[in-house]
């Protein structure tokens, strides 16, 4: 663990089984995959374990047996939910593997302690949405729409950003899912959103601009800029803000958060904090360097985070604010990232 407030690392053990990625982190929980692609809840902190439904689960993996019954790999199939569908030859993967190929963000509604907790899951094939709460048997699959690259929970209800920036409204309490679009696309699918609620109450989408990083092997892509709006779901509308006063963002694969500098002093105020997020880069190109940096909204300007161990890029990093509250832990600068 690197904080930022501190600029220093860490190193802390982790309880087993051995974690193989990790796929969110919210409310002082870590979203984890172990060797067989399975997902786990884990607290760092208190070393509290709570497992999630198994891989086999999810509508588009089956699992495959040996000839002596025993798992031997996954079958990943690739459809959605719109009629006819169309269905490609299953690609295979190895139990280790699946989770890298399948699972993109998971998002939880509250803290898993209180057993209410709802995980939002945003997945292969074509980033579709599936939900599971915890102590379910299974995951739920949502059909309506897909292309997620965010979502966030409020008030009983998920709100899912799309790849054009269009914003999708799941209520999931009820004997059925109520589905309905709040807004509709921003720009072209080449860029990336955010969704998140600011410490103040408002939401605000997060518009990042890449492009290809010349310093870097081809393919591989930076962050160039950062816009931030404001969203009123009863409008229905979007302003463009010119910053975000006192308070500072972080974007990344896994994460997506605000958190107000007065609280945590040792965060710059205005900036955006942000980690490597291109789901084709981190998992077909595990060994290149990771675009991790700090943008100044004020100036427009970015400056590149230095890693402090730049050889390990075998896990994509994420950002991570524990719970030291519930640890019995004075939080007096609102915890580490």
């Amino acid at each position: 663990m690197y904080s930022l407030s501190e600029r220093k690392a860490y190193s802390m053990p982790l309880p087993e089984p051995p974690i193989s990625n990790w796929i969110g982190s919210s409310h002082g929980w870590l979203v984890t995959m172990d060797e067989k692609s399975d997902l786990m809840l884990l607290n760092p902190i208190t070393g509290d374990k709570i497992a999630l439904p198994p891989v086999t689960t999810m509508e588009h993996v089956k699992p495959v047996l040996n000839g002596d019954g025993v798992l031997e790999k996954y079958e990943v199939s690739f459809y959605h939910g719109k009629l006819p569908r169309v269905y490609s030859t299953p690609y295979g993967c190895s139990l280790d593997r699946c989770g890298e190929v399948v699972y993109i963000k998971a998002i939880l509604s509250s803290d898993p302690s209180t057993g209410e907790c709802i995980v939002m899951l945003i997945h292969q094939p074509y980033w579709q949405l599936s939900f599971a709460k915890v102590g379910d048997a299974r995951w739920n699959w949502l059909q309506m729409h897909s292309f997620y690259a965010d979502c966030i929970y409020h008030d009983g209800c998920f709100y899912a950003v799309t790849e054009e920036g269009a914003i999708d409204m799941y209520n999931l309490d009820g004997p059925s899912v109520i589905h309905r679009r709040i807004l509709p696309d921003m720009v072209d699918v080449a860029q990336r959103y955010y969704i998140l609620q600011a410490p103040w109450g408002d939401f605000l989408q997060i518009y990042k601009e890449r492009d290809w990083d010349p310093e870097q092997p081809v393919g591989e892509t930076y962050a160039t800029a950062f816009e931030v709006y404001k969203v009123d779901f009863v409008e229905q509308k979007r302003v463009k803000m010119a910053g975000i006063g006192d308070c500072a963002l972080f974007t990344g694969k896994r994460t997506t958060s605000c958190f107000s500098v007065k609280d945590h002093p040792g965060l710059m105020s205005n900036h955006v904090y942000y980690t490597h997020d291109d789901h084709e880069d981190l998992f077909d190109c595990e060994d290149d360097p990771r675009d991790i940096g700090v943008y100044d909204l004020e100036n427009n300007s970015r400056t590149r985070l230095v890693d402090p161990e730049p050889w390990r890029t075998w896990f994509p990093p994420i950002w991570f604010t524990p719970n030291l509250a519930k640890a019995g832990f004075p939080d007096d600068n609102g915890g580490a990232q």
